[in-house]
Formats: structure tokens, C-alpha cells, sequence
């Protein structure tokens, strides 16, 4: 059953019932009050005309016959009424009639007597023989202030059930009328309503069918439950075309960089085993050695670099599917600092050649707790440490500094490199992306750095920040929660005695 047929049967169900309700109400108290306003109406005529009767006989002697109990009543006339009535005695016998009722036979009941002995009004309801309807209404009759007998008033009440009758058929058919309308109505709200998810299935059916992410739901009323679904499904389709396009670039990057690494090593395996199909006493002995040797070492290089480019990736999908795993624990972030700074010293002398190419600096050096894997963050800060060494000029700076600041904790690395665009900073915590691509990879790099190191650091509740000019510098920005924890009572004066002894050893 679809949700259009469920949403109209709910609507006419409910109107359906609300309208039965409201008919049996209206009826009920249309009924009700009609039958108060006979019965008080009866009511009122029977007693006028007991007032009436009482009158004549008041200051008669009252003469007995054969039977004690029967009363000899004088011969007395009855108003001319519209309606009948009869004068009964205390056995329920008729006495006397009006000449209004003619031949009309009145049933009695069997709670009139009791009733009328009691010196209580008695009433009931009876159809005649041609179907038209009576109300009986009894009332005692006193005289003298000693119970006679009674009068009962027959009123017709045909017309005023036939009246009911017509309210009742009217309030069904309306009440019929109202629920088809209500079906035909309710259909046509329900399918309006429902019209933009057929166009959110269309649009679904499409994209299946050609595969184009690019389809978008146009619905204009965003404030309604339909045009804020159709903006979520919109949302999730953007969502959707980035990690589609980002799969697509990642296969490429990745085939790309495993490409040259393979293509390294299979042209040395190449190599060597042309050399060892011609060699056989051609070239000395030494030169044989050294080529392999350099082979072997490009190979173990190339392979190496596909290592750590694997390595990379499960890390980042271990980090996507929440499965990175994190040794937790206070790390003391100073001194990890201080272990950056020499191995940065190392790194300036790989990528540079010589040592003294840069000039490395602590900054501030505040002392620091957090709570979170070292190995981890360790690996940020040497990611942050080698960009830097790579994209710094030769006589250029490279500066360490460790700030604490409203309980976060902020280790930044400053360099007067080549720095980055403002176009370019959205995207560099995107994987594989490169500002330079040429000199990236001929530096070594794979354009996951960045990307690890934002993951880990998000890992730890903390994020990255980066300031950037061209042909200025960079400063990138760890940002860490401070671990509330009594702090070691070293100072910073012993820290910079401790890279001071650090700077002499090197």
C-alpha cells in the first residue's frame, strides 16, 4: 500500500469518525431536547386540565353505588382540545373521553396504576395500528385533597418524530457526502504533498541509471519537511560526488606513485640481469660490484618509499573507519619538542647537504602536558618539522615554540619558506595534494603528511591551523587540550640548558 492510499484512508477515517461523532451528538441532543419539550408541553396540559376537573367537583357529595370502590362522577364536558384525553379512576378504568379522541384506542401500561396510586406523573410512547405516534402523559387527580382518579392527555407526536427522522437521514447523507468529498480532497493534498518525493525518486532512479552525481532535487519550499529532506539528500549528494572524486584521485595518486617506485626497481632488476648475462669477464670485477651496489640501493630506496606509502595509506583508513588505534597516556610535550628540534638538525643536513643550511630556533617554551599517544604525536610534529626543512631556502629559519594558553596547548612550526597561497591552504590537508608537484616529488614526498597529521591530531580532540604567506613563510599550529595534571617542576631555563647541551653534542 503507498504512503498516498495510507495518508487519504487516514484522512477520511478521521473525518469520517469525527463526523459520525459529531452527528450522533447533534442527534442525540436534537432527540433529547425535542422529547423534554413534548413531555414538558404533555405535561403542562395535563395538569390544567386536572385543575379544570378538580374545580367541578369541588363542594359535591360524593354517592357510592353496588361497588364501594367505583365513584360516581357528575357529567362533565371536557375543553375542546387539539389533543385527547381520559378520565381514568383508580383501577385505570376510562370514565370518561374527549370526543376529539373518537374511536382511538389507548393501550395501557402496566406502571400506570402503580404510578398514578403513588401520586406520580407516568409517561410512555406507542404507535398505532395506522403508524402514527402517541405520547401518554398521566397526572393524579386531586379533589378535596383526596387522590380520585387521573387524567391522561394523548398527544400525537408524528410529526415532530417525523421531523427527527429527516435530521437523522440528513445528518447521514452529509456525513456520506463529507467523507467522499474528504477522499477526493485528501487524494488530491496527499498526492501535492508527496509530488517532491516522487521527484526525490526520479532524481534517485536517474543518478542509478547513469551514474551522473551531478543531478540535483530543485525544490524551492525549504522550510516544509519534503524541501528540508530533498536539502539533506542535495547535502548527501555533495557528500557523496567529493568521496567519489577523492577515490577517483586517490586511485590515480597512489597507481602514480607505486608506478615509479616499480618502474625504479624493475629497470634495475633490468640492469642487472643484463649484467649478468653479458658480464662473463667484460667489465673488472670492481665496476661489477659498484653497479650492484647501486642497483641494490635504488631498489632498497624505491622500496622503502612503497613502505612507508602503504604504511600511509592504512593509517589514514584505519583513521577513516575509526579503527586507529591510540596508546593513551600523559605525554610531556616540551621535552617531545626538544626531540624534534635535534632530529630537525639531522633533516636540514639530509635535504640541505650540509648542516649549518638552516638555522633552526626554539621559540617559546612554555612547559606543556597532554594526554595522547606519543609515537603519534611525535610522527605530526616530524611531518610539520620535515615540510619545513623541504620548502626552506637555503639561509632560511625554521622555529619551535611551545605556548600554553586557556587550557590549550600549542606547539607551532615557523618557517620562512616559500609558503602557500590562500587558495591553496583549504586544500592542503587533502591527501596526495601538493602545492609544488614537480619539487614534492622530487623531494621524496607523497602529499600524505599533511593529511596523517590533521587525522592524528583530530584523533586527539585537538585540530591545525596554518598561516601562510607566499615567498614569506608558513606557520603551522598544533592545537591540543591541556591534561589537567600536576606539572613536572622543571623550568624553562632547564629546557634551554637541556638544547643548549643538545646543540653542543651535535
Amino acid at each position: 500500500m503507498t504512503i498516498r492510499l495510507r495518508l487519504t484512508l487516514w484522512y477520511t477515517a478521521l473525518l469520517g469518525l469525527t463526523l459520525i461523532l459529531f452527528s450522533v451528538a447533534v442527534y442525540s441532543a436534537l432527540a433529547a431536547n425535542l422529547r423534554f419539550q413534548l413531555e414538558q408541553s404533555a405535561a403542562s396540559q395535563a395538569r390544567n386540565i386536572a385543575a379544570a376537573v378538580a374545580q367541578q367537583f369541588q363542594g359535591d357529595v360524593l354517592v357510592l353505588r353496588s361497588r364501594a370502590d367505583n365513584l360516581f362522577f357528575p357529567q362533565v364536558e371536557l375543553f375542546a382540545l387539539s389533543v385527547g384525553a381520559q378520565l381514568l379512576d383508580l383501577d385505570g378504568a376510562v370514565l370518561k373521553r374527549s370526543d376529539n379522541l373518537g374511536d382511538l384506542p389507548v393501550p395501557s401500561h402496566a406502571e400506570t396504576v402503580p404510578r398514578l396510586v403513588a401520586g406520580q406523573d407516568h409517561r410512555f410512547y406507542y404507535i398505532a395500528a395506522d403508524g402514527a405516534s402517541f405520547l401518554v402523559y398521566t397526572v393524579p387527580l386531586v379533589v378535596n385533597g383526596q387522590l380520585m382518579g387521573g387524567i391522561q392527555l394523548i398527544l400525537p407526536v408524528t410529526t415532530a418524530l417525523t421531523a427527527l427522522t429527516q435530521v437523522n437521514r440528513y445528518l447521514i447523507l452529509g456525513t456520506m457526502i463529507s467523507l467522499l468529498l474528504a477522499a477526493i480532497v485528501g487524494a488530491f493534498l496527499a498526492r501535492r504533498a508527496l509530488a517532491p518525493v516522487d521527484t526525490i525518486t526520479e532524481i534517485a532512479n536517474a543518478i542509478t541509471r547513469t551514474h551522473d552525481l551531478s543531478n540535483r532535487i530543485d525544490i524551492r519550499d525549504n522550510a516544509s519537511e519534503v524541501g528540508r529532506l530533498a536539502a539533506t539528500f542535495n547535502a548527501m549528494l555533495d557528500r557523496i560526488q567529493q568521496l567519489f572524486q577523492s577515490q577517483e584521485r586517490l586511485l590515480g595518486d597512489v597507481s602514480h606513485e607505486l608506478r615509479t617506485p616499480l618502474t625504479t626497481i624493475q629497470g634495475n632488476v633490468e640492469l642487472l640481469q643484463r649484467m649478468a648475462a653479458t658480464a662473463n669477464g667484460a667489465l673488472p670485477p670492481a665496476a661489477v660490484s659498484a653497479l650492484l651496489q647501486e642497483s641494490l640501493r635504488e631498489v632498497q630506496a624505491e622500496v622503502g618509499r612503497m613502505n612507508k606509502l602503504i604504511g600511509d595509506l592504512l593509517l589514514l583508513a584505519q583513521a577513516d573507519s575509526g579503527a586507529l588505534q591510540l596508546q593513551m597516556g600523559p605525554v610531556e610535550m616540551d621535552t617531545m619538542l626538544l626531540e624534534v628540534y635535534r632530529q630537525s638538525r639531522r633533516l636540514v643536513e639530509h635535504y640541505k647537504g650540509r648542516p649549518d643550511a638552516l638555522e633552526i630556533r626554539l621559540g617559546s617554551e612554555d612547559q606543556a602536558l597532554v594526554r595522547g599517544d606519543r609515537e603519534r604525536l611525535r610522527q605530526v610534529l616530524t611531518n610539520l618539522a620535515e615540510n619545513a626543512v623541504k620548502y626552506t631556502p637555503e639561509g632560511g629559519t625554521v622555529t619551535f615554540s611551545l605556548e600554553v594558553s586557556n587550557g590549550w596547548v600549542c606547539v607551532a612550526v615557523t618557517d620562512t619558506g616559500i609558503g602557500i597561497n590562500e587558495e591553496q591552504q583549504a586544500a592542503i590537508f587533502e591527501r596526495f595534494y601538493r602545492t609544488d608537484k614537480a619539487r614534492s616529488r622530487e623531494l621524496g614526498g607523497s602529499g600524505l603528511g599533511l593529511s596523517i597529521a590533521q587525522r592524528i591530531v583530530q584523533a586527539h580532540n585537538g585540530h591545525i591551523t596554518v598561516h601562510s604567506q607566499l615567498n614569506v613563510g608558513s606557520k603551522f599550529s598544533v592545537w591540543l587540550p591541556e591534561f589537567q595534571q600536576e606539572l613536572r617542576t622543571e623550568t624553562p631555563l632547564n629546557l634551554k640548558n637541556r638544547v643548549i647541551l643538545g646543540q653542543t653534542r651535535q
